[in-house]
């Protein structure tokens, strides 16, 4: 399996309001991220579902 780059780009038109709780060492991992990459932690965590959803075994898409 190969996998495309991970390049977080920002979202328009983002409308559902979700809930996520994290454990508090991934949450700085994210907040480090983002502030290092000036995008917000929520276009990250968008964009990491994404890439997940898009490189998911192909039995389960």
């Amino acid at each position: 399996m190969k996998f495309e780059k991970f390049k977080p780009e920002n979202y328009k038109n983002v409308d559902i309001k979700f809930t996520l709780r994290l454990p508090e060492e991934l949450h700085q991992d994210i907040a480090s991220y983002s502030n290092k990459h000036n995008i917000s932690m929520n276009t990250l965590i968008l964009n990491c579902i994404e890439y997940a959803m898009a490189n998911r075994e192909e039995e389960d898409k």
